[in-house]
């Protein structure tokens, strides 16, 4: 298998799943919960790891019990640490809603710790690695970490999720092999279907792999011929927990393309992966 790094957020999901979601100020008892650790690239990791890849995963812990727990999680789940940086501060946490009749999740995030700096990233020796993913956030220090890959690197491919608008972001698709999006942003930017989508942002962006996923619909790709393929979302019998779908997306595509697969066999492995994921609660069992 390979070695892997995902570079991004780690945080602490604080979990309720409720029988429907709440109305402004209602109160209401929990059906369920638990705490476990989050944020996209620590997710993209451990699915990863449950795939038997070795995964290592950089960016920023805080010195707090909190730190510490999702620190333990990571490691128990055979992700290694040796290049997350430790920090003074508070831990991000994540208040889930799940809600059960449809699996929707609503998420309340809170973050007062510094993101990672290409100072920390540059210690890191990114040649030893087979693949090198990154979760789209602090855009500035995101572009040097990736101009910092591309001159220490030989030909290993380099991924981008790029989840939220933020400005400057895609300007940053150019520096990478496989960008990333989710339908939520490809609606942000005024579309209404995936494949018209893509072939825009290969028209901007030149000839990067790109996927974007689209929900019930499954998920779309385009390669570097501008070739589309689609991947039909699998049946499923009832949705229970849509938390972490698109990391698992990104995971099972990482995984597939980096055993050898084609862009459309990682496709549709992908999408498989999700919606096993969306059926279970956690990530437990999902290879």
């Amino acid at each position: 298998m390979s070695f892997i790094l995902t570079t991004g957020n780690a945080t602490l999901d604080i979990v309720n799943v409720v029988d429907h979601y709440p109305q402004e100020d209602e109160e209401m008892r929990a059906l369920n919960k638990w705490v476990d650790t989050g944020g996209n690239a620590a997710n993209t990791a451990r699915v990863l790891a449950s795939h038997r890849h070795r995964c290592d995963w950089a960016g920023v812990l805080a010195n707090d019990a909190d730190g510490g727990r999702i620190a333990e999680s990571l490691l128990a789940s055979g992700i290694g640490l040796d290049y997350a940086t430790r920090q003074q501060g508070e831990s991000p946490v994540s208040c889930i809603t799940l809600n059960s009749r449809n699996g929707s999740r609503t998420i309340v995030h809170h973050r007062q710790l510094a993101e990672l700096l290409a100072e920390d990233f540059a210690r890191i020796p990114v040649e030893r690695y087979d693949w090198l993913h990154f979760e789209g956030r602090n855009v500035v220090e995101l572009g040097k970490m990736l101009a910092h890959t591309r001159d220490n690197i030989f030909d290993q491919p380099v991924s981008l999720e790029i989840e939220k608008v933020r400005d400057g972001l895609e300007e940053l698709v150019p520096q990478v092999d496989l960008a990333m999006f989710p339908r939520a942003y490809a609606q942000a930017q005024g579309f209404s279907d995936a494949e018209s989508f893509l072939h825009d942002r290969q028209n901007r962006h030149g000839t990067v792999w790109m996927t974007c996923t689209w929900g019930d619909q499954g998920a779309w790709a385009i390669d570097q011929l501008g070739v589309v393929f689609h991947a039909p979302a699998m049946q499923v019998e009832k949705v229970v927990d849509t938390v972490g779908a698109g990391d698992t997306f990104n995971a099972g595509l990482i995984h597939a393309l980096a055993t050898g697969r084609l862009l459309e066999e990682a496709l549709h492995y992908a999408v498989e992966l999700a919606g096993r994921k969306v059926q279970q609660y956690g990530f437990g069992g999902l290879p």
